[in-house]
């Protein structure tokens, strides 16, 4: 199987791993963060003008007709260094702009302008007539359409959700949404799911298409339901046939670009990429190249989301490789330099949104994720040369994008976690780890057979999924804190008097604890339902308006299925997922009122609210601050700050697992803080009972302690950690901050292997790293230009910190950084 890596490829700097023209693209790349983003509304006329043709038929075929009329027309072209054919936009270095989330207003227009994207002024007046268009049409139209006056729609404007509702044409992402890519889709909330590349890969669209074609000749139109499948199978030939012809078009582009070629070994490879185009996605991959090929097709058609997974690309792509290798097709450098294409095309693909979205996913973040290693579905470990490949392609050419994640289960070999490690070590903050011991418990107690379980991808930052059964739609951050606001309020938001819960006890009213603790479940268990609610909305509304025939293609029985992707009750649905986001800080509060306020009688209930609406302001604030602070506090091995986040952390799951979904099944329980959201979700909550200021952001990810709250060492951290059932969570995320020392040998590398597979081994489900000193942050803040390589783990991705905004690299600076694993 090729497992070993070359010591001498290994031991190479990053510069010395690159081809002449990988080295030009990387540089060129580096170019790029600094100039502006073209911003091109073709594939916005394009889709428009399809949907204006096709009023009144069925929206599935309008659907398929639209992608057809994007990837028949779009403009498709060969750039200099291209080793696979495949344009992201319809212009170099360009965006596609798209109003099917929302209208793009002229003041948006501006703020994107100024976020470093550029309109064409001509264009402006277009935009105009295709917000127009959309306005009534859009997605957030449909879902506004549905919330109610008295619950839903004050819900929506609240802020629990994030980011609150600015009206109900704009919706939660004002200014709708830009991206890369031809799929008609509204980029950024998507469908986090792993679809079946490896069938387009093995049989070809060709063998889709003859199963659609097979399956629609057998329709008889003698109920609702077969009328619904006719339409979707005939939305399904229309999709992949248009596929095959774009194929086709860049096999045309290929070949015209080897006319105008003037170097013989170019031109060559030009003509070798025009035979590929015209043979994948149509049939079967025959090597490593072709099959990258295929699937860089198939990802641009469905390329507009920001959350898309590569699925287990060494499963996908080790065979190939193994069997170019023995037959002298391919070498190891090249095979590099196809994944380190790879690497940076994915981290030139821009995905962007309105003002609000901005704030939340900071440096531009997406999450198109690759999984790496885990086990086959017979137990066995699935390790694999292309496995050392995709990480080899991370060292030597660091880009942030697209972001790895390794499965760590008993059998991983010790070269694969140390390779990995050894990555971790340059900063890049690639791989994430999972323990598929926890994944595949989570999965098995959803009742998927074990060789199905074992074979799981990841989509997104942290999204489990089944290869090709399941997928989730609805994953909003869902503000804990906020909720605990309004609880010590009797139920009403403080900044407005309005009663926005049920009424229950003011926490000045609350004889003790138990009854306060009463009053928040109460708070939190409404919220939670109508965040069930308001994701149910979300799911039903993006099935009725874009329902996705392609993706549907790509899911075990999806050809001849009745209903779409959007609206099938899938082998594991996890269509809708609830996820709560700062409930570490809700959770030390809860310790803390306890503490100092019913057991101690340290602090007056009313005078603690007074503190917390004045932002802990003034001598006496600071001093019931300092007394707030030293309340026991989650991930330091502590008893009693532990067994309340454990409670928490169950009560939610169970509250939000009994709530239903309108594909079917039950909400899932997720919680990860993606991006920057900690930011505007703290500034959403207030100053809160643990001691955190207004301004400050959230606690890091779902299992991370407070920063600079855990004193007690790394081991205490995890102890407290793995205390939370974490299989019972479809998503929990561990972010850490480790000093670069403890990877600089490999002796020190084991030590922190040997972290890694024992946390795994009692039950975590992720772990992440950030390997980087505060002195180099420090300097990368006071000289931006010097440091623009410099690299940083933000949530479920990677970003350049330079991009990101001052307030979130002022976070991952006062993060705590363990200089030691004790």
């Amino acid at each position: 199987m090729g497992l070993l890596v070359p010591p001498e490829v290994r031991d190479e700097s990053a510069a010395a791993g690159m081809r002449e023209r990988i080295a030009r693209l990387f540089a060129a790349q580096e170019g790029g963060r600094a100039a502006r983003y073209p911003v091109s509304i073709v594939k916005s006329r394009l889709m428009t003008a399809s949907f204006r043709a096709t009023e009144g038929d069925p929206q599935v075929l309008r659907i398929a007709h639209a992608l057809a009329a994007v990837l028949d027309q779009v403009p498709v072209f060969i750039e200099r260094d291209d080793l696979l054919a495949g344009n992201l936009a319809s212009v170099p270095g360009g965006v596609e702009l798209s109003s099917v989330w929302a209208p793009w207003s002229e003041e948006e227009l501006d703020a994107l302008c100024a976020a470093g994207f550029a309109v064409r002024p001509e264009d402006r007046a277009e935009i105009a007539e295709i917000n127009d268009y959309w306005r009534t049409r859009s997605l957030t139209s449909r879902m506004t359409s549905r919330y109610d006056e008295q619950r839903l729609w004050p819900y929506a404007q609240l802020g629990v959700v994030l980011p609150a509702f600015r009206s109900k044409e704009e919706g939660w992402g004002p200014g709708g949404m830009i991206g890369c890519g031809w799929g008609i889709h509204h980029e950024i909330s998507q469908i986090i799911g792993v679809f079946d590349y490896g069938r387009v890969l093995r049989e070809g669209l060709t063998s889709l298409i003859a199963e659609a074609r097979e399956k629609l000749a057998d329709v008889r139109l003698m109920s609702a339901d077969e009328v619904a499948r006719a339409e979707l199978l005939q939305a399904m030939v229309i999709s992949l046939e248009a596929i095959v012809r774009f194929a086709g078009r860049l096999a045309d582009a290929a070949d015209a670009a080897a006319e105008a070629e003037e170097d013989p070994a170019r031109r060559e490879e030009l003509r070798a990429l025009a035979s590929m185009c015209r043979h994948v996605p149509l049939n079967p991959a025959r090597t490593y190249h072709e099959a990258l090929q295929s699937l860089w097709i198939m990802w641009l058609v469905i390329l507009p989301a920001g959350i898309l997974s590569f699925s287990r690309l060494d499963q996908l792509l080790g065979d190939y490789y193994d069997a170019d290798l023995a037959a002298g097709r391919i070498d190891h450098d090249r095979a590099l330099e196809l994944m380190q294409w790879l690497r940076i095309k994915d981290s030139q693909i821009v995905i962007t949104s309105g003002q609000t979205h901005r704030s939340k996913y900071g440096g531009l973040a997406k999450w198109h994720n690759c999984n790496v290693g885990g086990q086959k579905p017979d137990g066995s470990d699935a390790t694999n040369a292309v496995s050392f490949l995709l990480l080899e392609a991370a060292r030597t050419c660091p880009t942030p994008h697209p972001t790895l994640t390794m499965r760590i289960h008993d059998g991983t070999p010790d070269a694969l976690l140390d390779a990995a490690l050894e990555l971790i070590g340059t900063g890049i903050g690639l791989p994430a780890f999972v323990g598929d011991n926890s994944v595949i418990e989570f999965l098995t107690r959803e009742g998927i057979g074990i060789e199905k379980a074992r074979d799981y991808g990841l989509a997104g930052c942290l999204g489990i999924n089944v290869i090709g059964q399941s997928r989730t739609v609805a994953w909003p951050m869902f503000v804990a804190p906020r909720v605990l606001k309004f609880a010590l309020h009797g139920g009403v938001d403080p900044e407005t008097g309005k009663q926005v819960g049920p009424k229950t006890p003011r926490l000045d009213e609350c004889a003790d604890f138990a009854e306060f603790e009463a009053a928040f479940r109460t708070q939190l268990s409404h919220f939670i339902a109508l965040q069930a609610e308001f994701n149910n909305i979300t799911i039903q509304s993006y099935g009725e308006r874009f329902p996705q025939p392609v993706e549907s293609a790509l899911m075990d029985g999806g050809i001849g299925a009745t209903k779409n992707i959007l609206g099938r009750t899938l082998p594991l649905e996890n269509g809708s997922a609830v996820n709560p986001i700062g409930l570490v800080n809700v959770s030390d509060s809860l310790v803390a009122i306890r503490k100092r306020v019913f057991e101690e009688g340290a602090i007056g209930a009313g005078e603690l609210l007074n503190h917390l609406a004045a932002n802990w302001q003034g001598e006496a604030g600071q001093a019931v601050r300092e007394l707030m602070l030293s309340a026991p506090k989650y991930g330091n091995d502590d008893a009693e700050a532990d067994a309340a986040v454990v409670e928490l952390y169950r009560f939610c799951a169970e509250t939000i697992t009994k709530l239903t979904s309108t594909y079917g099944g039950n909400q899932k329980a997720a919680s990860i803080t993606i991006g920057t959201c900690i930011m505007p979700g703290g500034k959403a909550s207030g100053a809160t009972p643990d001691g955190r200021y207004q301004e400050e952001g959230l606690a890091d990810e779902s299992l991370t302690p407070m920063r600079n709250r855990d004193k007690r060492g790394l081991s205490a951290l995890i102890n407290s950690v793995l205390k939370i059932d974490q299989a019972a969570w479809q998503a929990l995320s561990l972010d850490l901050r480790l000093s670069p020392e403890l990877f600089a040998t490999a002796e020190k590398r084991a030590e922190v292997a040997a972290v890694v597979r024992d946390y795994f081994e009692r039950g975590g489900k992720h772990i992440q790293f950030n390997v980087v000193s505060s002195e180099l942050l420090l300097a990368a803040q006071r000289d931006p230009e010097s440091h623009k390589d410099l690299i940083v783990r933000i949530g479920g991705c990677s970003a350049y910190f330079t991009q990101l905004a001052a307030e979130t690299q002022d976070e991952i600076i006062h993060r705590t950084e363990y200089a030691s694993l004790d």
